[in-house]
């Protein structure tokens, strides 16, 4: 995907895109998405590149303008890995490779209020989305974690066949 159309599945008016703000992106593999939320966020701004495949994090660039990438090697499924506390999550097709689904997004819950997620609108698995979470699965999870806003944001067809859709979740506190 070319950059303008990573941009416009994330770009939501629900975020304040003028402060500076911290993010992560899970499972960023070579940071399409990550440069898309660079273009988005205000100078000053950090984006955590989080990924296992050390060759894919070198090929980010360590600044965007005057956002800085802070890379972070490790499987954001591990319970060890330590995902710092954000402003938000972005998960751009990395959700259908997590088999815990709940614990995954109850975790990140706990470390950030909103989350922007990407994902294949499809209930069957593949070889490529073990564990699909298509926009109703992804409404059924996150309200049993007790989140009530969730907006879809937009979709577009997918090269691999199907289509993609974006959606924002925010939490509140209580």
């Amino acid at each position: 995907m070319k950059i303008n159309e990573t941009t416009a599945l994330i770009r939501t008016p629900l975020i304040d895109w003028a402060r500076p703000q911290s993010w992560c992106d899970l499972g960023c593999g070579n940071g399409a998405f990550t440069a898309a939320l660079a273009q988005l966020l205000a100078p000053g701004s950090t984006i955590y590149a989080i990924d296992f495949d050390q060759r894919a994090l070198d090929r980010i660039p360590d600044q965007y303008d005057e956002v800085e990438v802070r890379k972070i090697i490790g499987d954001i499924q591990s319970p060890s890995l330590c995902i710092p506390s954000t402003d938000g999550m972005l998960l751009a097709n990395a959700l259908h490779f997590i088999r815990d689904q709940h614990t995954f997004l109850r975790r990140l819950l706990s470390l950030t209020d909103s989350l922007l997620i990407v994902e294949y609108e499809r209930s069957k698995p593949n070889p490529w989305g073990p564990y699909p979470v298509g926009s109703v699965r992804l409404r059924e999870l996150l309200n049993e974690l007790g989140v009530e806003q969730l907006e879809k944001l937009t979709t577009r067809p997918s090269r691999f066949g199907g289509t993609m859709y974006s959606a924002f979740a925010r939490r509140s506190r209580a």
